[in-house]
C-alpha cells in the first residue's frame, strides 16, 4: 500500500541520515572546534578565579602577591598554607623555590594583614581549589585537542 511504502521510505531515510552523522567526518571537526572554544573559555574563567583568589588571600596576606607571581603557585600555596601564621613551619619547596619560600616566611612574618575567620578561609581555599581543577582540566583537554589535531591535520600540528 502506498502508506506502507511511505513509512518504508520515512524509515529507511532516517537510518541513512543516521548513518551519515555517525560516519561524518564534520563531526570530528566540530568537536575540535567546540574543544577550543572550551579551552579558550576555560583561560578565561581560570584567570578570573586565580585574579579573585589573590584578591581575597591578598587582604590576608598582601605581600604574598608580588613575592609568588604565578597563579598556580599562588592558589596551591593558599590551600598549603591557610592562615599566614602557620607559612613558617611549612615546606613548600613541593611548590616553590628555595628563595622564593625564604622571601615568602620571613613576609609572613611581618605582614600587614588582616585576620579572617576559619569560613572565610574555607571559601578562599575552596576557591583556589578550583582554579587548580580547572586548571589540571585545561592541561587534559589541550592533550585531547593535540591529538585530536595529529589525527586529522598532522601537517597543521
Amino acid at each position: 500500500t502506498p502508506e506502507d511504502s511511505r513509512a518504508m521510505m520515512l524509515g529507511l531515510s532516517h537510518s541513512l541520515s543516521r548513518y551519515k552523522l555517525k560516519y561524518s567526518p564534520d563531526k570530528v571537526d566540530t568537536m575540535v572546534v567546540q574543544a577550543i572554544g572550551l579551552l579558550d573559555e576555560l583561560d578565561k574563567e581560570i584567570n578570573i578565579y586565580a585574579m579573585r583568589v589573590r584578591e581575597w588571600y591578598g587582604w590576608h596576606f598582601p605581600e604574598m602577591g608580588k613575592i609568588v607571581t604565578d597563579n598556580m603557585q599562588y592558589a596551591k600555596c593558599v590551600i598549603k598554607m591557610g592562615m599566614r601564621t602557620n607559612c613558617s613551619g611549612l615546606d613548600f619547596s613541593d611548590i616553590l623555590d628555595e628563595d622564593v619560600e625564604r622571601t615568602l616566611k620571613e613576609s609572613a612574618e611581618i605582614s600587614m594583614g588582616t585576620e579572617v575567620s576559619d569560613v572565610d578561609m574555607l571559601r578562599i581555599k575552596s576557591l583556589a581549589e578550583q582554579v587548580l581543577s580547572m586548571s589540571e582540566y585545561r592541561i587534559q583537554l589541550y592533550e585531547y585537542l593535540k591529538n585530536r589535531m595529529q589525527a586529522i591535520a598532522p601537517n597543521l600540528t
